[in-house]
């Protein structure tokens, strides 16, 4: 057995593997499904995803095989990462003599065949494989290579999405400690609405650059991956089991979800930021032009929508509109079995004065908006939760939804210095109590 020569770049190639995060993490189903699909499309009973760093080589995924990592002196990986091949292949390892007497050869799991993409991120520098591997002396058609190479890309791409999740994750945090220290000071000298206030403001600001970013650094590689989804569907659907197909599409439906979480995140953080954007416009007029745009929606599940009373509001009518749609779809998808979905909505011209206990301005005059469904409620002690960016009460084969909706209901409310609230319990329906100032 010959062991692997060290990459001329190990130093660097090893500080790259650690700024991704990913040793030593939990299994992961997208991941997962691409080792399974590997191992579809090649015919192979072996594919792992394979992180090498300087001890051994350890397996994101693993399919076909039950350890998670092996001495980097055995490793075939190593090798593959070295060379200049864009494929590294052994037909039979056994009549090469830098396998022909490895553990992995004469022992558990007795490897024959080989073949492992190095997975290189933009600068070329390689931080493990996609590999496949059998028990028999073995060759891959040209068909099976192209797409062992497509998946490999679909891996790095999954690995970019991740370290970007960190990134915003981590500057969330970032300017989450920020808020806290500056609220502590500005305590001392106003009162909790001028907090609140400044607080928003500061966000915004800070946020709509950090967004923009974002849209694009997370949507470019999604957009490759739903490109080589159906580059694969297209050459190489038809030769696929019932099982491999299922696979495939758990992953455009895995890239979908990550779609429609980063289009939730940058409404999320979405502002106008125009003061001259705000109108006085009829509450009834906002929800009808809701109702066109949920005209499938309401039609396909029979929803009743309508307002019980009428009144001005003032707003900025693109994001008062977003705040309904929010509303409304939620009324929608969180309906009762065998219920149709029900939506009423109320709205009063009222006194601050008149909610002393609501932190209202005692001189302004308010919109008093009510939403109230039909749904399948839940517990009043999440009444504050459910506000929260990325906090869901059901699960996703329950519900399907980000987490984001009402988070960005609430910004929207506190960008117009109102505030929001809710009434609920299970089996009862919501109640959304929403207070905008009103305009002269």
């Amino acid at each position: 057995m010959i062991k692997a020569k060290i990459h001329d770049k190990e130093k660097e190639r090893l500080a790259l593997l650690n700024l991704y995060s990913i040793l030593d993490t939990p299994a992961e189903k997208d991941y997962d499904n691409l080792t399974k699909l590997a191992a579809e499309i090649c015919q192979a009973p072996i594919s792992l995803i394979t992180l090498l760093d300087d001890k051994r080589q350890w397996f994101k995924s693993h399919h076909g095989i039950d350890v998670s990592e092996t001495p980097i002196e055995h490793s075939f990986c190593a090798h593959a990462i070295i060379g200049d091949e864009e494929i590294f292949t052994m037909d039979d390892a056994r009549d090469d003599a830098r396998f022909l007497d490895n553990p992995l050869v004469t022992g558990n799991p007795n490897i024959v065949f080989y073949a492992g993409i190095p997975l290189k991120n933009a600068t070329g520098i390689p931080l493990g494989t996609l590999c496949v591997m059998d028990r028999k002396p073995r060759i891959l058609t040209d068909s099976q290579k192209e797409s062992l190479k497509i998946l490999s890309e679909q891996v790095i791409n999954l690995l970019e999405l991740r370290t970007n999740k960190l990134e915003l994750e981590k500057t969330h945090k970032k300017l989450k400690k920020f808020s806290k220290k500056l609220e502590k000071k500005v305590f001392q000298r106003t009162n909790q609405l001028e907090i609140k206030t400044i607080k928003l403001e500061l966000m915004i600001n800070d946020l709509a650059s950090f967004y923009h970013i974002c849209s694009h650094d997370l949507q470019e590689p999604l957009r490759k991956i739903q490109m080589f989804i159906s580059q694969i569907s297209e050459t190489e659907y038809d030769n696929l089991s019932v099982h491999g197909k299922h696979k495939l599409e758990r992953i455009d439906l895995s890239a979908a979800r990550m779609r429609n979480l980063i289009q939730d995140l940058l409404t999320y953080g979405y502002n106008e930021n125009l003061e001259n954007s705000m109108m006085n416009v009829s509450l009834n007029k906002m929800v009808d032009d809701v109702k066109d745009v949920l005209s499938q929606e309401l039609k396909e599940s029979n929803t009743v929508l309508k307002v019980l009373s009428d009144c001005m509001i003032t707003v900025r009518p693109i994001q008062f509109k977003q705040l309904l749609f929010n509303l409304f779809t939620n009324a929608i998808k969180f309906t009762k079995n065998k219920e149709f979905p029900s939506i009423e909505v109320n709205g009063e011209i009222i006194e601050g004065a008149a909610y002393p206990n609501l932190n209202l301005s005692v001189e302004t005059k308010y919109t008093r908006i009510v939403v109230a469904d039909n749904g399948i409620g839940f517990e009043q002690k999440y009444a504050t939760k459910v506000f929260e960016i990325f906090q869901r009460l059901h699960s996703n084969e329950e519900y399907q939804g980000t987490g984001i909706g009402l988070a960005i209901a609430k910004r929207i409310v506190l960008t117009h210095r109102g505030r929001i609230s809710v009434e609920s319990s299970p089996g009862n329906g919501a109640t959304f109590e929403i207070f905008i100032p009103l305009a002269e």
